[in-house]
């Protein structure tokens, strides 16, 4: 899954977790059990695993509908098929342990984003989902391992490790074509410098084991102006620099999309912990609308 990654992080969770009961690996059908069959820590996890899916698939779905390279593109919306699909089997398993999905304000994408920024050609592209994969695949199994995994837990994460095998091969096979025509030299510095933001991405979040809320729980408060983390957030759901962004720019103008929208909204809501009606949507034409809107909200909250 990519996540620019995800369903990554933390090396490991307490032994005390994966306390269930009697029976907690038979398949209910759609009768899940309404006591929560995991820790809380672990509930958490498993959102954040599930919320990385689904940036995985909106980052492969918008790639796939940028690129140039008829092949690739194939390739990508596969790739986003199957992330999408993956964020729904971690919310079956989170559903059949008897939890709901946490609502997750970050995910290892944003991460990756904030140390490199989008991917802006083939080679990045190919060489961040590769060492992102590879992260993946080795955190998942390392979670097969720990102590009191719940088998329902353990079976979607030797499900998605499966899965991960062919996103490798595939991009492996890509990047063999693009080193024998533009060097080996060149992929092996590109994935070496992926490969040391992965590093110090996993390293830090390793902090975050035994308390996952505390990084991916409810955003706390800023004493940054609305605008200022308005355009944080449309900067880094539109792919630019905050510097790029005006508040009295249109959407349109901005090349908002309804993809683009739709993404950007769900960020705004999750940032500042509004909900928008769809009317309230439709008169929001600029930045400055939607940071109108934000801040009547905040009043009336």
């Amino acid at each position: 899954m990519v996540d620019v990654m995800a369903g990554t992080v933390l090396h490991r969770i307490p032994a005390s977790n994966g306390h269930y009961g009697p029976g907690a690996s038979q398949s209910a059908g759609d009768a899940h059990p309404t006591e929560l069959q995991i820790t809380e820590n672990e509930l958490w996890l498993l959102s954040y695993y599930r919320e990385c899916e689904l940036a995985g698939a909106l980052l492969m779905g918008r790639l796939a509908r940028e690129t140039d390279d008829d092949d690739l593109r194939v390739r990508l919306t596969e790739h986003c098929a199957e992330e999408a699909r993956h964020a729904w089997a971690w919310t079956e398993t989170i559903l059949k342990v008897g939890g709901t999905p946490r609502r997750v304000s970050e995910t290892y994408q944003s991460r990756y984003h904030a140390a490199v920024g989008n991917p802006s050609n083939l080679l990045e592209v190919l060489a961040l989902t590769q060492i992102f994969e590879r992260r993946v695949v080795r955190h998942f199994k390392a979670h097969l391992r720990w102590p009191g995994t719940h088998p329902e837990v353990a079976k979607t994460l030797q499900q998605l490790v499966d899965d991960e095998v062919g996103h490798i091969r595939w991009v492996k096979d890509r990047l063999d074509d693009y080193a024998a025509v533009n060097g080996e030299t060149v992929v092996k510095e590109m994935l070496d410098r992926f490969q040391r933001v992965d590093e110090q991405v996993y390293s830090e979040l390793g902090q975050y084991a035994d308390c996952v809320e505390k990084l991916v729980g409810p955003k706390r408060g800023s004493s940054d102006s609305i605008g200022e983390r308005l355009r944080r957030v449309a900067a880094d759901s539109l792919g630019r620099e905050p510097s790029e962004i005006r508040l009295d720019a249109s959407l349109v103008e901005m090349g908002v999309d309804s993809l683009d929208l739709v993404v950007f909204m769900m960020a705004v809501e999750d940032e500042f912990e509004v909900e928008f009606t769809r009317e309230d949507q439709k008169k929001m034409r600029t930045l400055g609308d939607v940071a109108a809107n934000i801040a009547k909200s905040e009043v009336g909250g």
